[in-house]
């Protein structure tokens, strides 16, 4: 009745394996959302949100005031407004403890997808300054209220995990 199948094979990745797939998905998710993006004659379903002084708290709008014509939204590529600096994320608390906990390897091969020449190439980055709502707990750099010399001021907190991962992430 049953039937017995030899054992599957253990798949083992090189580096190199993970960074070509990793840079592939970026890359595959990046093409794609740039095509959806540019498709012409698509009509889209569009739902549009408030949140204002009148009250609405995001509501859903579903009446407008009649207009004398058809509103065209144009995108034109070959148009340019204003130069690209650059593409970019945040590091936060949270992630570089996470991040932490891999191995080096895998550490180091997320740092190259996001920040290496053969993955994202992010060149803008922000972050907090004293705790955040991605933070681990609750902190502040100058902790002593009307201390204006910063006697008491220290960066600490973040000596940890989010300094170590600014500046592995500058290494790349």
């Amino acid at each position: 009745m049953f039937e017995c199948l030899p054992p599957t094979p253990k798949y083992e990745l090189e580096t190199s394996d993970m960074k070509t797939i990793l840079t592939n998905i970026v890359l595959a998710t990046f093409i794609l959302t740039l095509l959806s993006s540019c498709m012409e004659n698509t009509q889209k379903d569009v739902r549009i949100y408030e949140t204002s002084e009148s009250g609405n708290q995001l509501t859903e709008l579903a009446y407008f005031p009649s207009i004398e014509s058809n509103l065209k939204i144009s995108i034109l590529p070959e148009k340019r407004y204003q130069e690209m600096t650059g593409f970019g994320g945040s590091f936060t608390e949270a992630s570089a403890y996470l991040l932490n906990k891999l191995s080096q390897e895998n550490r180091d091969l997320i740092l190259e997808a996001y920040f290496g020449e053969s993955g994202a190439r992010y060149s803008l980055t922000r972050t907090h300054m004293n705790s955040s709502d991605f933070s681990l707990g609750n902190y502040s750099y100058a902790p002593v209220e009307g201390d204006t010399e910063l006697e008491h001021f220290s960066v600490e907190e973040d000596m940890d995990d989010l300094i170590p991962m600014i500046k592995d992430a500058m290494a790349v």
